[in-house]
């Protein structure tokens, strides 16, 4: 049976910070298959009522480790 595909997205303001979740996240998952990823810059408000300021987001598409 094909293991299930997960996605995870990463979201920030600034590339360094960025980097420090995926980071982050890749420690505490130990191993997995990354299957694809793509990165897009955007433009977002924090609030309705707020000007839009860019954002980077990440999506990585892996296959989780298998269960022992």
């Amino acid at each position: 049976m094909p293991k299930p595909m997960k996605v995870k997205m990463f979201m920030d303001r600034k590339a360094s910070e960025v980097e420090k979740q995926i980071n982050a996240w890749l420690d505490d998952l130990g191993s997995a298959m990354i299957v694809t990823s793509q990165t897009v810059v955007t433009a977002i408000a924090e609030k309705s009522e707020d000007a839009t300021r860019p954002c980077i987001v990440v999506t990585v598409w892996y296959e989780p480790p298998e269960a022992s």
